[in-house]
């Protein structure tokens, strides 16, 4: 059985910021919870106590003290006309035949409207606000039964009092009128006619003889009880209901945040330990490798007094090796810091690492062919060591990917005028990564072989991505190969 390394890691700081968010969650949890029960008790207690209004609402219309109906009558308009203050009740009273007769709450001027006067001519606006909340009423709460006296009416009655004759006296001219001054009832030297069976010319009559008489007198009545229903609706006080929503927004951007400050926490803990690491290898590997390079020199003096070709050989292949190691841990020695960057022939980077490579595959088994596409491409800002070991590391994956006999590496730059940028298309025909792994193949410790720490695609990810402000994605992988592209920005404007 096979076994494959994997990194795992827990850093003190993303344990602490676990806790945070973990405790915090619960605290706004229990916060949200408790007031949300508070708001909800508050907002029952005010409806409950608007209940209390409404059925005294539904009981002043039946008052029968006049005086008493109206001072309270009074004091309600005051309350739901109130400044600065939101009507969260109103209420219309009905006849028995659905017409409007009493309404309280809904707009002023149409309040008074409606009170004011028994023949009322609505706008088209008003009539639309009318049957609007008339609906709105009796689809919120169950419309009650109620006996009503409207406000007592006032009549004038007009007498012609001019020169008649003792006999002529029960025929004397009269007109009772309503408080618009429109006659009701009336006689003018014969029958007695009322306005509901008085012809049209008989009612303008009836209104001149008015307009030229002086009033006699002004009678009160009281009307007869009437049946009719009162509907009404409880506003809710959307500022309360409201603040449970606030809550959970605040709540989601709190969580949202803490996620984002704890992914970047633990980006910066893996930055600061692998800096850290890289740079205490390159340290330890580089007094060794000094004096290993200072005894290659010593070998090679030693060849030329003895005229040893082979010794020769050995010093001048260890001494390039100790140079490429020696150039290894100047590149470990970089990360965590920002490189020193100038302009880079990228054909150049490439052709060296090809070299590397060409010197090293007659080792290997297989046939495998590595080539660079000669395209022409534009400069670009980079430090040269990183990028060389960009495409090492690809290469060295490719080499270990492919089991075939022919086996090839293609690396294919080329430049996207539009986006202004140099485009790398690496390709091989290697065996592939596996597709449930494909996304996670840039994480620490993510590796398909047997050896390795998995750390390679990392390292390529950080020196393109955050070190040159590039992009490095798999197009495609699959058992007849792999795809990777890389993006760099351009030297040209």
């Amino acid at each position: 059985m096979k076994w494959k390394r994997s990194i795992t890691s827990t850093y003190p700081t993303g344990r602490l910021m676990l806790i945070y968010f973990g405790v915090g969650v619960c605290i706004l949890v229990l916060i949200f919870t408790y007031y949300t029960r508070q708001i909800t008790n508050l907002n029952a207690d005010i409806e409950a106590q608007i209940e209390i209004f409404v059925n005294l609402a539904a009981e002043i219309p039946s008052i029968e003290d006049r005086a008493l109906q109206q001072r309270l009558l009074t004091v309600m308009r005051k309350e739901l006309y109130a400044e600065n203050r939101s009507r969260r009740f109103s209420f219309i009273i009905t006849d028995a035949d659905g017409k409007v007769v009493i309404s309280q709450g809904i707009e002023k001027n149409l309040d008074t409207k409606i009170n004011k006067s028994n023949t009322v001519t609505f706008t088209k606006d008003e009539k639309g606000l009318l049957t609007a909340t008339l609906e709105r009423m009796k689809n919120k709460n169950q419309q009650r039964k109620i006996p009503f006296l409207k406000e007592d009416r006032q009549i004038t009655g007009y007498f012609y009092y001019g020169d008649a004759a003792p006999s002529e006296m029960a025929q004397l001219p009269f007109a009772i009128t309503d408080t618009e001054k429109t006659p009701q009832k009336w006689q003018m030297w014969n029958d007695v006619i009322t306005n509901e069976n008085a012809t049209p010319q008989q009612r303008e009559r009836a209104k001149i003889f008015v307009q030229n008489t002086s009033a006699f007198a002004a009678l009160q009545t009281t009307p007869d009880w009437q049946e009719g229903y009162f509907y009404y609706e409880i506003r809710s006080f959307y500022g309360l209901l409201i603040t449970p929503v606030v809550l959970s927004i605040v709540l989601s951007i709190f969580a949202f945040a803490s996620i984002l400050i704890y992914r970047q926490i633990k980006s910066y803990e893996h930055a600061a330990i692998w800096g850290g690491l890289a740079k205490e290898t390159a340290h330890q590997l580089g007094t060794p490798i000094s004096a290993l390079l200072a005894w290659t020199e010593l070998l090679n003096e030693q060849s030329k007094e003895t005229d040893d070709g082979i010794l020769a050989e050995l010093a001048k292949n260890m001494h390039s090796d100790l140079q490429r190691l020696q150039k290894t841990t100047t590149r470990f020695g970089l990360i965590g810091t920002e490189p020193t960057k100038s302009e880079t022939d990228l054909k150049e980077v490439l052709n060296e690492v090809l070299t590397y490579f060409e010197r090293r595959l007659p080792q290997i088994s297989r046939n495998i062919e590595i080539t660079v596409m000669p395209n022409e491409i534009p400069t670009i800002t980079a430090n040269a060591q990183l990028l060389q070991w960009v495409f090492e590391n690809l290469i060295r994956n490719s080499l270990d990917a492919i089991q075939k006999e022919q086996g090839y590496i293609k690396i294919e730059p080329r430049y996207d005028e539009r986006q202004k940028q140099v485009i790398i298309r690496y390709s091989d025909n290697g065996s592939g990564i596996p597709s449930e792994k494909q996304r996670a193949i840039f994480n620490p410790g993510m590796t398909t072989k047997t050896h390795g720490w998995g750390l390679g695609l990392t390292i390529v990810r950080r020196i393109v991505h955050d070190y040159h402000h590039g992009n490095i994605s798999l197009v495609e992988s699959t058992p007849d190969g792999t795809i990777f592209e890389i993006q760099l920005p351009s030297n040209t404007s």
